[in-house]
């Protein structure tokens, strides 16, 4: 026969115990003065005037045993640092991190009701991990970047967007990269030569009796400097567009794209880009005409580049004249990945041009720019 009763709470407590006062005291004692510094840490809830400064708790500065410094460091997910000046109030108390803080606010995005968890590190530093209000951590901290050491034409502080253009980053954290760091290029602050009138097409084949090849004439060409390419970064960048690719489908993004690598013919001579022959058949107007090519988020406005049909025993569609001003101007490397996307199918008699979305994916993050010389030909 089974017997049912109710048990007191107090009974349920008696049972699984409680800390005496004496351990309380013990322990509070062992977490401040025995535990290395750097596993201490605490939380703000982020409500009120908390863009421009946030106070520290008052128990933390209280009890934590290192010396307190006038700068301190705050490290993202990212690996990014900002400087924040510790400042005390009218009355000393409490202590608010000031100069600095907006900015990092700023950076990674904090917003009303995000939760910070800060956690010593030592060297006058504080790793924080951001949350949102749903309790997860928000993705974007992990690719934030410092403001201050970027270009000011830049408005978005995504190390996603400053390497890969207009890619978001929920696109991006689909796939995994294979990279070893997301480290940040500055661009050079000398203006890039304007080789538009300059730079020409592939050496065209010289045929007997023309005086055209008695006489050498000179062709632009460009030498990378970017670094060697280590282990498994040559497919990097294709790896990346193709998730981008998925991405869009997942997104029912609608307009047609195509994918190409770069070899050396499409970026450091030659200059030509032969646009997938099935692709090209269905979605490119069939005869010679221009295109225009956007970089989303770029502030060089966009490219107008020529695309003719071939004659001959293989009929291709290429893109060929001011091509390499794009290569050159947008810095494209051998094994970097471009991703078409045709937002505007063209029309006849140039009645409306083809416009390209172009999603650049880099090898290397780090930007070098290519130098242009010349050679006789």
């Amino acid at each position: 026969m089974l017997f049912l009763c109710s048990v007191s709470p107090k009974f349920i407590t008696a049972v699984m115990g409680k800390k005496c006062e004496g351990c309380k005291i013990a322990e509070n004692y062992n977490y401040w003065s025995e535990l290395p510094a750097t596993k201490h840490q605490f939380f703000k809830v982020m409500y009120g005037d908390f863009e421009h400064q946030m106070n520290i708790p008052q128990k933390f500065m209280e009890c934590f045993k290192e010396k307190l410094s006038p700068w301190y460091t705050l490290i993202a997910p990212s690996k990014h640092k900002w400087k924040i000046r510790l400042s005390s109030t009218y009355d000393e108390r409490p202590l608010v991190f000031t100069d600095g803080w907006k900015q990092f606010v700023r950076d990674n995005g904090v917003e009303t009701n995000d939760f910070l968890v800060f956690r010593f590190v030592g060297d006058s530093s504080f790793e924080v991990s951001v949350f949102d209000k749903s309790g997860c951590e928000k993705e974007g901290c992990h690719f934030s970047i410092n403001s201050n050491s970027i270009s000011r034409r830049f408005s978005c502080t995504s190390n996603l967007h400053i390497n890969h253009g207009s890619v978001a980053k929920e696109e991006i954290e689909i796939c995994d990269s294979s990279s070893e760091d997301y480290s940040l290029w500055k661009e050079d602050e000398e203006e890039t030569e304007d080789v538009s009138h300059v730079i020409t097409e592939e050496k065209r084949e010289r045929r007997g009796g023309s005086s055209e090849g008695k006489f050498p004439q000179s062709q632009k060409y460009f030498i990378s400097n970017r670094r060697d390419l280590k282990p498994g970064e040559k497919k990097r960048a294709s790896k990346m567009a193709e998730c981008y690719r998925r991405s869009m489908k997942d997104n029912k993004r609608v307009f047609p794209v195509f994918q190409i690598t770069m070899l050396p013919t499409h970026v450091y001579r030659g200059f030509n880009l032969t646009i997938p022959k099935v692709w090209a058949n269905k979605h490119m107007i069939k005869e010679s005409h221009e295109v225009e090519l956007r970089v989303p988020d770029s502030t060089k406005g966009s490219w107008r580049v020529g695309c003719r049909w071939t004659k001959g025993g293989s009929i291709q569609c290429q893109l060929r004249s001011k091509w390499p001003v794009f290569v050159l101007e947008n810095n494209l490397e051998e094994h970097d990945t471009c991703v078409f996307e045709l937002i505007q199918k063209g029309i006849s008699d140039d009645v409306r041009t083809p416009i390209f979305n172009v999603h650049i994916f880099r090898t290397v993050d780090h930007i070098v720019p290519l130098t242009v010389s010349t050679r006789m030909v």
